[in-house]
């Protein structure tokens, strides 16, 4: 048992999907989360105690970014360089160094690890947040004896890409680069590290980004219900769905949307034909990059509501960091005329 231990996470796949522009704005955000993560208090809820514990934690990901610049200077762009890895022997992997130590009790193992899965967890949302699709992590593990013992957290940036591209695609809703250093404290004022089990809705939503980030696999009917509750959560919809108050809601706050922006009347019609059976339910791909045209077409209607619904999500938090806010409350008052 001892008060410092240091964590190696190897990545085997740790390159996002992104244009020029982005690529730069994601090794940005990287380099960030770098400087600012240097012996960085870190407080996190011990299951095995049902306690808070404090630590200082302490990030080096040069290896990732060292990764991230090889591949922009190649192909000046990520999705390029990604393209040419399906042909060529081209590295997409990286590693990441954290180191724990405790202001306590000496770490037991299992103590460790929790906190540092939850550490990743939180670096997946500041960095998601800050750059929707920044961080990529698949084919994940820790390095050394415990490879095999303990599951190492692993993530797909995709659908943060996607909403990024579709609020780009639409003109609506607005999202820019946020520095990582606002985010991560918006993330500990609202305690998100410390606990296991949200009570607070903007924590329900921050824990449903990180359910669907953990698919491996593209969007699927189940992540309709996921997205429309949290944007249910985020506008004090309470247990009212009334998907013409939402949209007046989230226009409130976003301005109102675009003409290329389309309207909630898919998501939701697709979501009450889940709830009431009538969704016809697909084979789960098989072979995803042979799809015809015809599927893939297919693939896309389903996806735009998703993508579409998560860019009004990161919208919607991005707003809230930048107001220092936790949430949204929303009143309606009627004066007499006389």
């Amino acid at each position: 048992m001892t008060k410092s231990v240091t964590v190696e996470l190897t990545i085997g796949q740790a390159i996002p999907n992104a244009g020029e522009s982005e690529s730069n704005w994601i090794i940005a955000a990287w380099e960030e989360a770098q400087e600012a993560l240097q012996n960085k208090p870190f407080r996190v809820e011990d299951p095995y105690r049902a306690e808070l514990d404090d630590y200082l934690v302490t990030l080096d990901a040069s290896d990732i970014i060292k990764r991230l610049k090889e591949a922009r200077d190649k192909s000046k762009g990520f999705a390029k360089y990604l393209q040419a890895a399906h042909f060529d022997e081209l590295a997409t992997n990286g590693s990441m160094k954290i180191t724990v130590e405790s202001n306590g009790s000496p770490l037991e193992k299992f103590t460790l690890y929790h906190a540092v899965g939850v550490f990743v967890q939180q670096l997946v949302l500041a960095l998601n947040i800050s750059m929707p699709g920044a961080c990529h992590l698949q084919e994940s593990a820790y390095a050394g004896s415990n490879r095999k013992e303990l599951e190492a957290p692993g993530f797909d940036s995709a659908m943060f890409t996607n909403g990024w591209l579709s609020a780009f695609e639409a003109d609506w809703p607005s999202l820019k680069p946020l520095k990582f250093n606002d985010v991560w404290e918006w993330l500990r004022e609202c305690g998100t590290s410390e606990t296991d089990t949200a009570l607070k809705p903007v924590n329900k939503v921050l824990f449903g980004l990180l359910e669907v980030g953990q698919q491996m696999e593209p969007f699927g009917a189940r992540d309709i219900l996921m997205v429309s509750h949290m944007l249910e959560l985020l506008m004090s919809m309470d247990e009212t769905e009334n998907p013409h108050l939402l949209r007046d809601r989230i226009a409130s706050v976003l301005g109102a949307p675009s003409a290329k922006a389309g309207t909630f009347t898919e998501l939701y019609r697709v979501k009450n034909a889940m709830i009431r059976g009538e969704h016809p339910v697909s084979r789960p791909a098989i072979v995803i990059h042979d799809a015809d045209e015809e599927i893939l077409r297919q693939l896309e209607q389903h996806n735009s509501p998703i993508e579409q619904a998560l860019a009004i999500v990161l919208s919607l938090l991005q707003d809230l960091v930048k107001q220092g806010a936790k949430g949204y409350r929303f009143s309606e008052q009627v004066n007499r005329i006389h």
